[in-house]
């Protein structure tokens, strides 16, 4: 048996545990989890006095 059937069991080894990874961090099981970004809050302000009225 040649070398090459190892290495590609050992690629598809770690490519399964780095996407088991990815999901666990996804769905927030594992560290902080992945959400939106926070945006700063805009308020509205009445560009004319007339819009105080």
């Amino acid at each position: 048996m040649t070398a090459v059937g190892p290495i590609v069991l050992l690629l598809l080894l770690v490519a399964i545990v780095v996407a088991v990874l990815m999901v666990g961090v996804a769905t927030g099981r594992l560290g902080g989890g992945i959400g939106p970004a926070e945006r700063p809050r805009r308020t509205r302000r009445a560009s004319t006095p007339e819009d105080l009225r």
